[in-house]
């Protein structure tokens, strides 16, 4: 399996991953419309995992938006097409991602915001933030912090 950055001409596929999550009963045309003009997609860079030329999960990482601290990276979007599911594709994504980010992009930490049971992401070494739905992973032996990020 190879972690990647999304092509231009993979986005349509790659919002379709999550048409039955957030689609808001939208059709599936103004869905991808809404997607293709959404600002919050434009602002980030979507990497995909492939395995044998198939593109089996997606997500977009930001930087320097959203209140993402300098050195800190935020996770959005996490999909995998329906069929693809319960496979173990999303979770080899994320671990691939924190390899590039911690690795090659100096990253301090990386945040999410869980639309999903908590427990998924826990199990990939994120903490919660206190109540809320963000969660942070970090190397470092430091504190949670009481602030985080914005929803993205």
């Amino acid at each position: 399996m190879q972690l990647r950055k999304a092509k231009a001409s993979e986005l349509d596929s790659i919002y379709a991953m999550g048409f039955d999550v957030w689609g808001d009963d939208l059709p599936f045309q103004d869905y991808l419309s809404h997607c293709r003009q959404s600002k919050k997609y434009q602002s980030g860079a979507w990497y995909v995992l492939v395995d044998n030329k198939t593109i089996v999960s997606s997500a977009i990482v930001y930087q320097g938006a959203f209140g993402l601290e300098e050195g800190c990276f935020g996770i959005g979007s996490l999909a995998t097409p329906p069929y693809q599911r319960q496979k173990g594709y999303a979770s080899k994504l994320v671990a691939l991602l924190k390899d590039e980010l911690f690795g090659r992009q100096k990253c301090q930490a990386l945040y999410l915001h869980s639309d999903i049971h908590h427990e998924f992401y826990t199990k990939l070494g994120f903490k919660r933030i206190q109540d809320t739905h963000c969660m942070l992973y970090s190397k470092e032996a430091r504190p949670l912090p009481t602030v985080h990020p914005c929803y993205f």
